[in-house]
């Protein structure tokens, strides 16, 4: 069964993706929704005001930080041609002169010399701007495509449950599907509003500390923190070795301290959010065993790449919501939860 799924998940990717970023935008957009809707304003006009809103604000931020991106997606190549430069004077100061080292070293040499010798040919292959191009064409359509599916989800949602609990053949079983509907709603509603806003103020804080260093590309790598704080562990990890790469590549920086103080402040910023604010906000209802969500994320990142690093922890969220509501599954959520089974057993977990 599990590898059925997997397969499925693989071979339709391109249409699962958008459709999990819609359900789950729809979850995250659905209080705005009911908000309006308790103002008397129609579900239709509602959700196209909550919808276009949210696309003009993200479409705002991806402006905004266009020509940041840009100019660091420029800058990596001669940042990483300084580190291996920095790395092989390194490597020359501070390597042993015996008589290994120097018969390794006239290998390099006849191995260069035999490289010079030798016609090599070039296959001519798109360039970098022309990938950027064909990717950002897909993510248009892509994101045209969750637009579209959030919005029918907001205004049609509502009917299909609707519809799901018609077919439930048992009173009981009605009961259960309206529970668990309604309390994946609302954790997931509340843990991806929580997780948006925590985000957002990282990415606004080590921006704004960039700025005041004058670190190149500020607003970019503060856009990057937030997220990459969608991906526990991963993410941060990923993104403190990229702000390694680009201290010790900026012609400005002239020592070891200064290449170093990207990826020092971001480490400690990121360090402070995620073992004080982070639990404090979310809570132990929400807690997971960090076993648990990296086996998870290697999962959906063998599956769907990058999307799938990103729909990670909202699914992981979405499935121990449910199995603490479904009694036969209720062992998965101890299996998958931070705490003790008491907690679990007894909805805290």
């Amino acid at each position: 069964m599990v590898v059925l799924i997997a397969f499925i998940a693989t071979v339709a990717m391109e249409l699962w993706i958008p459709l999990v970023f819609a359900g789950l935008l729809a979850v995250l957009l659905r209080p705005f929704v009911g908000a309006l809707e308790a103002i008397r304003i129609p579900t239709f006009v509602a959700a196209f005001f909550v919808v276009g809103g949210a696309s003009l604000l993200f479409s705002g931020v991806a402006q905004l930080a266009q020509a940041p991106a840009s100019r660091a997606i420029e800058d990596l190549p001669r940042a990483a041609d300084r580190v291996a430069d920095e790395v092989r004077g390194l490597k020359r100061t501070w390597s042993d002169r015996t008589s290994l080292s120097r018969t390794l070293e006239v290998i390099e040499d006849l191995q260069a010399e035999g490289t010079e010798a030798v016609p090599r040919v070039v296959i001519d292959a798109p360039g970098l701007e022309a990938r950027l191009m064909a990717v950002g064409m897909n993510l248009a359509i892509s994101a045209v495509a969750v637009v579209l599916l959030t919005f029918f989800f907001l205004v049609h949602g509502d009917t299909l449950f609707r519809r799901l609990i018609e077919v439930t053949p048992t009173l009981r079983d009605k009961k259960l599907v309206v529970e668990m509907v309604r309390a994946v709603q609302a954790d997931a509603s509340r843990y991806l509003l929580l997780i948006t806003a925590i985000n957002a103020g990282l990415a606004c804080l080590v921006a704004l500390i960039f700025l005041a260093l004058g670190i190149p590309n500020a607003l970019f790598w503060g856009l990057m923190a937030g997220v990459a704080n969608y991906v526990p562990y991963v993410g941060p990890v990923v993104l403190a070795f990229a702000l390694l790469l680009v201290g010790f590549g900026n012609p400005a920086n002239e020592g070891w301290a200064d290449a170093l103080i990207p990826a020092v402040v971001y480490v400690a910023v990121n360090g402070i959010e995620s073992n004080l604010i982070t639990p404090t906000l979310l809570g132990r209802h929400f807690a997971i065993n960090p076993l648990v969500i990296l086996v998870w994320l290697m999962l959906w990142g063998w599956l769907w790449g990058v999307p799938g690093l990103l729909l990670g922890v909202p699914l992981l969220v979405c499935a121990k919501v449910i199995f603490l509501r479904v009694e036969r599954l209720r062992s998965w959520a101890v299996l998958m939860g931070a705490h003790k089974a008491d907690d679990v057993s007894n909805g805290r977990g």
